[in-house]
């Protein structure tokens, strides 16, 4: 019996191995390649010198459809917390205490309060130069619209907050938590979650402060909003979103931070999982992103990490795109690790200068396409103006497999290949490969090779065909059958 199994694991392991070697001694053919070497052009790509424009500049370009101002600007109604703390003051006068129906409050510390609020009514805020305060183990509950201090959580004007076991749920067009105005907010083991305003993905109408024209998505509210100058952390805490976003910064005043470390982001009907506007830097550490658009976007000159990170994306990963600024803005996208899963695009580029790292990361793009470049159709995209960096990406220590291509004519694309495999179309891009790396063209590609690469390290499929710029010309027939075509530049 022993005999047997042996027998039956040796003739399986044997089958395996053949049927992998297989396609290599088919496409075997071909020795004449071996030890040709292709001298490929030389060209550095220089980043021109970032120019900042002031906030004048930036509206002077704003081209949306918003209506004139009539100076009739309705009164706001302010909504008042039901917590207010000031320069390290608990400022019961300025409270609405009446929401909150169980815990103890002090001046440095909320401990178990339960708040639930409808309408012009916030939860916690946390403000002032001499304010450093935690909340731990609440539970606070709005509803309704909510404006000025309608946040489940908030601190701003130097303030510091921290957010320990308590949960936040806020449905209306409301933040669950705000950091703004250069303060700290440090939220742990925690959920938050916005609703925002019931409204529907698919309708034809849109939505308010509907999203969905350019940035492709919808909705009307994000749970999480750092801005002008603050820094965010999240710790073990799930953040979510029906639409819009969940983990937002914006507005930076030319820098925020965000980071989150092994935390769950999600957006149940439409909207991204993370926003990196102009001057904010995001970073994830071990999370999981269950998003029903695109795990993050990128605005202008801005950059997201991601570290050990799993995605599930309705559209794409990551989607770059620049608006009303300077033609030098660059947006940097680095993923190391982890696992991406998207049905669009893995990064889409719409007019924008962008900077791609891939370092060991396992993608699968349904729509089959790694990387594209397009013309932003927003009005507001910003113009060409003078000499621009181009759009770089690099697959590092990775088998990546899907076409890259380039449709944005006014600025380059290169690919870079560090021991690394890819196995796709690339299309009117320059491209690098190292020693240690192949490029395997599954259908008609355009290049312009950069720097020497051993012609064996290129090959394709019968019938296809690989139109390259080269310093030299000439025709080679790759190891699968397929044509490499030299043109010299």
């Amino acid at each position: 019996m022993t005999v047997n199994i042996r027998f039956f694991k040796t003739l399986a392991a044997i089958f395996i191995v053949t049927m992998l070697v297989m396609p290599f001694v088919s496409c075997n053919a071909n020795k004449d390649i071996s030890g040709k070497t292709i001298k490929g052009t030389d060209v550095n790509f220089e980043r021109p010198q970032l120019k900042i424009l002031t906030g004048g500049e930036i509206n002077a370009k704003w081209t949306d459809n918003r209506p004139a101002d009539t100076g009739q600007k309705p009164k706001k109604i302010q909504s008042i917390p039901a917590i207010c703390i000031n320069n390290g003051k608990y400022l019961a006068e300025e409270s609405k205490k009446d929401i909150v129906t169980a815990g103890e409050i002090s001046d440095t510390y909320a401990l178990g309060v339960e708040i639930v609020g409808e309408g012009y009514v916030g939860g916690l805020v946390v403000k002032g130069i001499g304010s450093e305060y935690t909340l731990s183990d609440a539970n606070i509950e709005l509803s309704g619209d909510g404006t000025g201090m309608g946040t489940g959580a908030a601190v701003e004007d130097h303030a510091t907050l921290i957010i320990r076991n308590s949960n936040i749920t806020c449905s209306g067009q409301r933040n669950a938590v705000s950091c703004k105005r250069s303060s700290t907010l440090k939220v742990y083991n925690s959920t938050l979650v916005g609703h925002g305003s019931p409204f529907d993905p698919l309708a034809e109408t849109p939505n308010p402060i509907d999203n969905s024209q350019y940035l492709e998505i919808r909705g009307n509210s994000r749970t999480t909003e750092t801005t002008s100058n603050s820094y965010i952390y999240f710790y073990n805490s799930t953040i979510i979103a029906d639409g819009w976003g969940a983990c937002s910064t914006d507005q930076s005043g030319q820098f925020v931070y965000q980071e989150a470390n092994n935390c769950k982001i999600k957006t149940v009907k439409s909207g991204y999982g993370a926003y990196a506007d102009w001057f904010c830097h995001d970073i994830f550490n071990n999370c999981e992103f269950d998003v029903a658009s695109m795990a993050v976007i990128i605005a202008g000159e801005a950059d997201a990490t991601f570290r050990e990170t799993k995605a599930n994306c309705g559209t794409y990963f990551a989607m770059m795109h620049c608006v009303t600024g300077s033609h030098t803005e660059v947006g940097t996208l680095r993923v190391t690790g982890g696992e991406i899963a998207c049905k669009s695009p893995a990064v889409i580029v719409k007019s924008h200068n962008a900077i791609i790292k891939f370092d060991d990361v396992k993608i699968a793009a349904e729509s089959g396409i790694l990387v594209k470049s397009i013309v932003n159709p927003d009005p507001n995209a910003t113009r060409v103006e003078g000499d621009v960096y181009g759009i770089h990406a690099t697959f590092k220590d990775m088998d990546a497999v899907g076409d890259i291509i380039h449709e944005d004519p006014a600025r380059i694309m290169s690919i870079s290949l560090e021991s690394a495999i890819l196995k796709g179309a690339v299309k009117n891009a320059y491209i690098t490969i190292d020693g240690a790396s192949r490029w395997i063209a599954t259908a008609d590609s355009q290049v312009a090779i950069l720097g020497s690469v051993d012609v064996a390290q290129i090959d394709a499929p019968k019938g296809v065909t690989i139109n390259a710029v080269a310093d030299e010309s000439g025709t080679y027939i790759l190891v699968c059958g397929g044509a490499l075509i030299l043109r010299e530049s």
